[in-house]
């Protein structure tokens, strides 16, 4: 494998514009039949010249070394020319006329007992190597040609431009000698190819399974959700619409103020369920754009943001930023991850128990930004820790979301090729760990 490497790296792709091919997105099975055609040129022209001058020592006809002197002299590099040029359909297809009509002048003065019979398949053989059932036009052309001019030999019996028993002394072992020759390059080929094809395949079906297995997980996750959803989206509603009748039969204003306090819940509760679902929405249908993160920023935004929490004030926080190399990643999702874990910290903190704190650390490698929060609030049951990533899992009873915070945290964190895991221990501490992958500032 490394000879024929270094065949093709050394040899056969001088005559080939790569950077073309990338330009016009040649595919790789096409790659390898146009370095084929490279191959039978060089070893045409090889064999040729072999051919000629052992054959001077048995005075070959002058026919025959025309025809040779002509083919080298011409055909080849004009077929090595348009191959440079981009231009491959033509180069075959010349290559394969007057290909068949070299070996046909060859074969019609020779006779039948020179192997040229055999010879005749070469062309045959290599029409199926040279082209793809796309360029079926181009096969059928080839075909009907040697077809046609095999007939004609058979018919003549070789000896149609008459019967050179001079050249023919050694002709047979040579034309079975290039024949097989030339039948090995072409089943190599072909093989390659439809290794690549069965390759490109395999890995087409993978990826259909994968995307099978995440439509069925959508599926089963849209039905949940919209179930879910209508139910804690009605739930405030009936709430505030009951509050709403309270308040128009009640006098007391202090009564009337409690009632008001309330319908902001529910209207909270409410706000919350339709961000969530815009959040869920946004990330399904859009892809992560690539910007520089400040984390300083966004952190001040979301403390500001989260800052109604009655927990908010009471809550120590320890902020710690280390990043010598910079995270390009999307903003959006970055700022909705830290606001969900955070939020978390704030509702499920112990402040009747201890002093309320919620630690963040981030900081950075050449190859991933790694996010620590960690707080001392009420902790997650070591039985639960495997499903709190789920759609809808509450695992605290003190929860009052709809248990779908985690879930867009983790969906966010994968759209962004990274991982989360979660520690935790009751009314100890929980501690999220996060690990995004470095981009450069494009995709």
């Amino acid at each position: 494998m490394q000879i024929l490497d270094f065949i093709r790296g050394r040899i056969l792709r001088k005559f080939i514009d790569l950077r073309s091919l990338s330009a016009r997105q040649v595919s790789y099975d096409e790659i390898i039949r146009i370095e084929l055609l490279v191959a039978m040129c060089l070893v045409a022209v090889l064999c040729g010249s072999i051919y000629l001058v052992i054959g001077i020592f048995f005075k070959l006809s002058y026919l025959i070394i025309l025809t040779y002197l002509l083919f080298f002299s011409t055909v080849i590099p004009f077929v090595l020319f348009l191959i440079k040029k981009g231009n491959y359909n033509q180069a075959k297809l010349i290559m394969m006329v007057i290909g068949s009509l070299f070996m046909f002048i060859k074969a019609a003065s020779l006779g039948r007992e020179s192997g040229m019979n055999l010879a005749m398949l070469i062309i045959i053989f290599a029409t199926f190597a040279f082209y793809s059932i796309e360029d079926y036009k181009y096969i059928l052309l080839s075909l009907v040609i040697t077809s046609t001019l095999i007939v004609l030999l058979e018919t003549t019996d070789y000896s149609l431009l008459g019967n050179d028993r001079t050249t023919n002394l050694y002709e047979y072992e040579f034309n079975y000698i290039t024949t097989i020759l030339f039948c090995i390059l072409f089943f190599y080929v072909i093989l390659r190819v439809n290794q690549f094809i069965n390759s490109k395949l395999t890995g087409l079906n993978n990826k259909l399974l994968l995307k099978n297995n995440s439509l069925k997980k959508l599926n089963e996750e849209l039905d949940s959700f919209v179930y879910r959803t209508s139910h804690d989206m009605r739930a405030p509603l009936t709430s505030l619409m009951g509050l709403v009748t309270l308040i128009k039969n009640e006098k007391d204003p202090a009564t009337i103020q409690e009632l008001v306090r309330m319908q902001e819940n529910c209207i909270n509760k409410l706000d919350l369920h339709i961000q969530q679902i815009i959040q869920l929405s946004r990330n399904l249908k859009t892809d992560p754009t690539t910007q520089p993160i400040q984390f300083e920023s966004i952190l001040n935004d979301v403390f500001e943001e989260l800052s109604f929490f009655e927990q908010a004030g009471a809550m120590k926080k320890t902020i710690r930023i280390n990043t010598p190399f910079h995270l390009y990643s999307d903003p959006y999702r970055i700022k909705t991850i830290l606001n969900n874990l955070i939020s978390n910290s704030f509702k499920y903190c112990r402040i009747e128990e201890v002093q309320p704190s919620i630690d963040i650390d981030i900081s950075s490698t050449k190859k991933s930004t790694i996010i620590l929060i960690k707080d001392n609030g009420i902790g997650i049951p070591a039985e639960y820790l495997d499903h709190v990533f789920e759609m809808f899992y509450r695992a605290s009873n003190q929860s009052t979301g709809s248990g779908l915070g985690l879930y867009i945290v983790k969906e966010m964190v994968e759209k962004l090729g990274g991982t989360i895991s979660v520690k935790s221990r009751v009314n100890s501490f929980t501690q999220f760990l996060i690990e995004i992958p470095n981009t450069t500032s494009t995709l």
